[in-house]
């Protein structure tokens, strides 16, 4: 299962307990692959270099991260670019149309996010919009 994830799904991933760090152990594990979109993946970065430089578990979920990195699936920009202008005036929060565009250009099984905003969407290019325990109660169905 491709699963795109948003950043605020993956920073509470790195530094809270919950189902967001469940995925990403998950798709260390091999059973969901996370596609990651660029912009996702600097606007990840950006937020722990504003908010949790003093976070007592910086150089765990750095690790982490590192980690999670490398066992997903990266969307460069230039893979959506072009579509992002498609997306923003469908959009609530324009801020999202690269995240969606990237969703649907990969054509991922799922996006995962918190964002009520993106949630009450439910689809997006075909594509079902989940909180993070819907995935994973989509995987321990499929064993």
């Amino acid at each position: 299962m491709r699963v795109a994830i948003d950043a605020n799904t993956i920073l509470s991933g790195l530094f809270f307990r919950g189902n967001e760090r469940e995925l990403l152990v998950e798709s260390i594990r091999g059973r969901v692959t996370l596609v990651f979109a660029e912009n996702v993946i600097e606007e990840v970065h950006a937020v722990i270099q504003e908010t949790f430089q003093a976070h007592s578990d910086l150089r765990t979920a750095l690790e982490l991260l590192n980690t999670v990195f490398r066992a997903g699936e990266l969307v460069a920009r230039r893979e959506y670019r072009k579509d992002v202008a498609t997306w923003e005036p469908r959009l609530r929060d324009p801020r999202d149309a690269a995240l969606i565009a990237a969703t649907v250009g990969t054509k991922a099984d799922c996006l995962v996010t918190g964002d009520k905003v993106l949630l009450v969407l439910e689809r997006v290019g075909g594509i079902r919009i989940l909180r993070t325990r819907q995935v994973l109660d989509l995987l321990a169905q499929r064993g």
